[in-house]
């Protein structure tokens, strides 16, 4: 019985991670897709020149381009916002499906250990970072698309690196989440592994 349960649930968790996406529009960002062939990438850190001081030409072709610097990120907004809305969904079947479901059936078959539980944990606590995370990036978008880059390019290219910044944690966020699916398989593999 218990290796069954064991085997339903890795199962579970190699599906579950494949549907895992970057919160991501752009074609440069990692890719975070635990895979048994692929590994997952060291942890990515985007690079932005935050220091930068714009020239009066950079800053007069943010002006003239402004319409369509809008609308570029207007489109990302709703692509972010339907990844996040996916990887949210996703994030609350592992969270409650897998790892939940696991651990209890596990305590009743007095097989529980506590790697699994502290990974349901920290599970847990890096899904509730995310959220918060998403939604100060989302608000900083908001006021990008918000800030007039004909009149005030300066201003906006000082909340285009806010906003980078604030994407960035939350593509930290989706790494760390799929890291931990990643060991919490591993974790199973190991325990089913005990059990023959």
């Amino acid at each position: 019985m218990a290796k069954k349960l064991i085997g339903f649930f890795m199962g579970f968790a190699a599906l579950a991670a494949g549907l895992l996406l970057p919160i991501s529009a752009s074609a440069t960002d990692a890719q975070y897709m635990p895979d048994d062939q692929e590994q997952i990438p060291e942890n990515p850190q985007p690079e932005y020149a935050e220091d930068m001081v714009l020239s009066d030409e950079q800053l007069g072709m943010i002006s003239q381009n402004c319409p369509s610097i809008q609308n570029q990120l207007r489109r990302v907004q709703r692509t972010d916002a339907k990844s996040r809305v996916h990887l949210g969904a996703q994030f609350e079947v592992i969270s409650t499906n897998l790892m939940l479901n696991l651990n209890l059936r596990l305590v009743k078959n007095n097989l529980a250990t506590a790697e699994l539980a502290d990974q349901q944990t920290t599970f847990s606590n890096e899904r509730t970072r995310f959220k918060n995370d998403y939604i100060n990036y989302s608000q900083s978008l908001e006021r990008l698309i918000d800030t007039d880059c004909q009149k005030q390019p300066a201003q906006f290219y000082e909340q285009l690196t806010k906003v980078r910044e604030k994407r960035s944690e939350v593509q930290q966020d989706v790494y760390r989440l799929t890291e931990i699916i990643r060991q919490h398989r591993e974790s199973i593999v190991t325990l089913k592994e005990s059990l023959k």
